[in-house]
């Protein structure tokens, strides 16, 4: 089995970071709003301050006590010309999270607006995908997986992976399923898969028996076992019989960081 590196695939998106963001004539400058009190969104937040001071990115952390607090953060910095990329730390209230769909689309550097979405399934250039789901492409891109004409099961139906995958896969001409929560007959749907890609939060999920022989695996699960980080997709008992398979970690997740550093870039491209 091929170990699809999402190491290698993530260098490949970096490669010409600097020489881009020295090009710009707007610097990136981007604000993290958020709550403060979850600590995995810290870890997250952190990750990223990380890798804006790296590339010179401006990054401006606004974390709130209260709801209300967020409000105002996000009402002083939403049409801020100085900013030129805006993104939301989860976990935040239904109502906060709604929030999202008055960022500027040009500056929703996550991809996560309804402004966004509606560009993306209409197969508009200007359209910026979900950075996980955008980080899948990227791996089957790099790696030439051609999908024309492939039957490809998403299994997973969020709004950062599984959806946005749907107008992404079409336009390589795949032939798309979606399964989730209360798909029947779900290990028929992915033994009958060309790719099978796993994105539904439970450890070690898919296994040998689950998969036909040659099946290509991705897998954009994270998950916690034993105290280690282990994916969707049961990497050891699948690897005598799939074709392809992206490791956890080192796999969706590296891409996806690097996917968000180009938005960031990208949007500094866009008139403010």
């Amino acid at each position: 089995m091929q170990i699809l590196d999402g190491k290698v695939v993530a260098e490949n998106i970096k490669n010409n970071f600097e020489h881009q963001i020295s090009n710009l004539k707007t610097k990136p400058n981007i604000a993290v709003l958020g709550i403060k009190g979850d600590e995995a969104s810290d870890v997250y937040i952190k990750r990223i301050e990380k890798n804006c001071k790296k590339y010179g990115i401006g990054f401006n952390l606004m974390m709130a006590e209260t709801e209300e607090q967020f409000r105002k953060n996000f009402k002083k910095i939403k049409n801020d010309e100085k900013i030129t990329g805006i993104m939301f730390q989860q976990p935040l209230s239904k109502e906060l999270s709604n929030l999202i769909n008055e960022i500027p689309s040009n500056k929703d550097i996550e991809g996560v607006s309804h402004s966004n979405m509606g560009k993306l399934f209409m197969g508009e250039k200007d359209a910026i995908a979900p950075c996980t789901s955008k980080a899948v492409m990227e791996v089957l891109d790099y790696y030439n997986i051609d999908l024309t004409g492939k039957k490809v099961v998403v299994v997973g139906r969020s709004n950062i992976v599984g959806k946005p995958l749907i107008p992404q896969l079409l336009q390589k001409n795949a032939t798309v399923t979606i399964c989730h929560s209360k798909t029947e007959n779900l290990k028929e749907e992915t033994r009958n898969a060309d790719v099978v890609i796993m994105a539904i939060g439970k450890a070690k999920f898919l296994k040998n028996d689950d998969i036909k022989d040659g099946a290509i695996l991705i897998d954009v699960g994270i998950n916690f076992e034993n105290g280690k980080i282990v994916g969707d997709i049961d990497f050891e008992d699948v690897k005598e019989k799939a074709l392809m398979c992206t490791p956890v970690p080192g796999g969706i997740g590296t891409i996806t960081n690097a996917v968000l550093i180009r938005n960031i870039i990208e949007a500094c491209k866009v008139d403010m």
